[in-house]
């Protein structure tokens, strides 16, 4: 009879926990927010930019971008399960000679399961790559252009 006592005493710790997992946890991210990655061309006048983004293993394709345009990905991060991860490589200049490396352009958190609402932008100005996040600072310079020999 103790056993039984102890059982069902467990059962309840367990539920209880559950519930609580549930709505403190699982139940907001059915709420959340889309998160979104923009790119933007700051290059100036008359300048293309070019982009190339895909998304756990979906192709984005090459697109293009005029001076003052911007694009972008939304997506919802999911508690359990497949985590998203959007890489992209930027060129411009004459015949797209200049480019930036590959580069992880969002990932979800593993620190915390909230991920939503977030913004990740991604800005190609004449000197190189600027990053933001949540359009909280400014852009800050992530890395200059790389030249390829035409």
């Amino acid at each position: 009879m103790n056993f039984f006592i102890i059982f069902m005493l467990i059962i309840a710790m367990i539920l209880g926990v559950s519930e609580a997992i549930w709505h403190k946890v699982v139940a907001p991210l059915s709420k959340c927010e889309k998160n979104r990655v923009i790119i933007r061309n700051e290059l100036g006048p008359g300048r293309s930019l070019e982009y190339h983004c895909h998304s756990n293993g979906k192709d984005q394709g090459v697109q293009f971008l005029k001076f003052n345009e911007e694009r972008n990905f939304e997506f919802v991060d999911h508690f359990f399960g497949k985590k998203n991860k959007v890489n992209c490589v930027l060129r411009q200049g004459l015949w797209m000679q200049s480019s930036s490396r590959d580069f992880e352009a969002y990932h979800t958190s593993k620190s915390n399961g909230n991920n939503c609402g977030q913004t990740r932008e991604w800005i190609a100005r004449t000197d190189g790559t600027y990053f933001q996040r949540n359009r909280i600072k400014p852009a800050a310079f992530v890395f200059a252009w790389i030249n390829k020999k035409p």
